[in-house]
């Protein structure tokens, strides 16, 4: 699974209506793409890779999104 562009509370919901059923059994969501991001986008990776289950990895973290994931102390989910 692979996100791109834009993160934000504006999207989040949406994002995930169209995410969410597909999410289930992937191996890693690809984040390279995600041009900006802010709590919610944040709260939505975290919410897919949840749905997803174990196996799945966060790969590509830009240096926005593991700063803003340090900053939430949510580091190790990713």
């Amino acid at each position: 699974m692979q996100l791109v562009g834009e993160l934000t509370f504006a999207n989040a919901h949406t994002l995930w209506e169209g995410f969410s059923v597909d999410a289930k059994g992937v191996d890693r969501i690809d984040v390279s793409g995600v041009t900006q991001v802010d709590s919610a986008g944040l709260a939505l990776i975290s919410a897919l890779k949840r749905q997803a289950g174990p196996q799945c990895r966060v790969v590509g973290l830009t240096s926005k999104l593991a700063a803003l994931a340090a900053a939430y102390d949510v580091e190790s989910l990713f």
